[in-house]
């Protein structure tokens, strides 16, 4: 399907032939995926797809969110292909190794039914925010919630909506 020499192909994948810019199209056509994809594979810097997200709050060892004021944003470099509103939450837990991790937080903010089991930051019916493994609750329309990072339970939550944690980058 490349129309290449397989030997061609086999050094390619092996990392001694390089990859052509028509190469690395015809792949992602064959595979499927996107071109920055194919191109990270191959060991090429590839940036344009990255984009800089604010830090826009921090959680603390209890999982306790702390929205940041507007205009007091720091940037952190988010995912490749993250959604266009994805913000940063930072990780402040002096004692944990956690300390200073960025989540990346979706925009979309969604009920609790669609991100069951996952990470997420969570709004809780009485205002207040966390860090989060939603869980379906014991009573009806309640949430289990296992805080992050500390894995203290609260059982039984009114939940508001919930945002979905996208990637964690620990501290380099």
């Amino acid at each position: 399907m490349l129309e290449l020499d397989p030997a061609a192909v086999s050094l390619m994948f092996k990392g001694q032939r390089k990859i052509t810019p028509h190469d690395a199209h015809q792949i992602s056509v064959i595979l499927g995926v996107p071109l920055n994809e194919v191109l990270r594979n191959a060991g090429i810097e590839v940036t344009e797809d990255i984009h800089n997200c604010p830090v826009a709050a921090h959680v603390n060892e209890h999982g306790a969110v702390t929205l940041m004021p507007r205009g007091t944003h720091d940037l952190a470099k988010g995912p490749a292909d993250c959604p266009v509103g994805t913000y940063a939450v930072q990780v402040r837990s002096h004692a944990s190794i956690k300390d200073r991790w960025m989540l990346f937080v979706s925009p979309a903010q969604q009920p609790p039914a669609k991100n069951l089991d996952l990470l997420c930051l969570v709004a809780t019916a009485d205002g207040k925010q966390v860090m989060a493994v939603v869980r379906r609750g014991y009573r009806r329309d309640t949430c289990n919630l296992v805080l992050w990072p500390s894995m203290e339970i609260l059982s039984d939550a009114q939940i508001a909506w919930t945002s979905a944690v996208l990637w964690i980058k620990p501290l380099t």
